[in-house]
């Protein structure tokens, strides 16, 4: 019996290509929030710093990434299920997600530089004085949650990062738990540069932010690879976006 290798390879091919187009789509599960200039996948057409680095790297490899938003609180149980990747995520976040233990970590892409920004006239203030935080809903404060036991003070959720300022601009509480770079953009957007700084005694924090997976390490590693020979671009995002990875002294 002669066979058609020609036939073969064509009906090979068609069963093929799902798999391997499959393996060219991801979805990645974000948070829905807007925390520009990190990021913002609100909508289609939201930007921020690491939407143009994950298009970048999708367009280097021939992906098509989509972007899942979720709740905060939902984001880190969903791997494996709606999403293929996280972003942000960090090793240290786990333990108090109650979440996959197993996932893997890309190298750092950013840091994520957390800050108490209270009035002027507070930047001295003490824990000792301090007494209401503004926290977004979602968001875990470990650095002031491990104070707690110690000092009077009192956390209020707020559902973002702009409330929280607000809130602090009005003097209704004493300060909000607000990523540097986020605060810098809001008080700009605002035209109130300036109205909050800094407080020089409360916790601040220097988080890198990572991409996650349990099931793609092959497309980790790409990632990483991108990440150093990408160097060039990155920064230049980075001064698009107006980030800095340190606070300034």
């Amino acid at each position: 019996m002669r066979i058609n290798m020609a036939a073969v390879s064509v009906i090979l091919c068609l069963l093929l290509a799902p798999a391997t187009l499959a393996q060219k789509q991801f979805t990645v599960g974000t948070e829905d929030l807007n925390f520009y200039p990190h990021y913002n996948f609100t909508a289609a057409d939201s930007s921020g710093f690491a939407n143009e680095v994950l298009r970048l790297f999708a367009a280097t490899h021939g992906y098509q990434f989509s972007f899942q938003p979720l709740p905060v609180k939902r984001l880190y149980h969903e791997l494996d299920n709606l999403v293929d990747f996280i972003y942000p995520d960090n090793p240290n976040w786990a333990k108090y997600q109650n979440s996959q233990a197993r996932r893997l970590f890309s190298d750092p892409v950013i840091y994520n530089l957390g800050s108490t920004m209270v009035l002027p006239e507070n930047q001295h203030i003490h824990l000792t004085q301090f007494r209401t935080l503004a926290v977004i809903h979602g968001f875990t404060p470990t650095a002031w949650l491990s104070l707690r036991d110690q000092y009077r003070f009192k956390l209020y959720e707020v559902p973002n990062a702009v409330s929280a300022i607000n809130l602090v601009l009005r003097g209704q509480l004493d300060g909000a738990d607000v990523e540097y770079n986020v605060a810098q953009h809001i008080l700009r957007e605002q035209q109130q540069e300036g109205a909050l700084v800094v407080a020089q005694h409360l916790p601040v924090t220097r988080v890198s932010f990572h991409l996650s997976t349990t099931r793609h390490p092959q497309v980790l590693q790409q990632f990483n690879r991108f990440l150093l020979s990408h160097q060039e671009q990155i920064s230049a995002l980075k001064h698009k976006y107006q980030l800095t990875d340190s606070l300034p002294q």
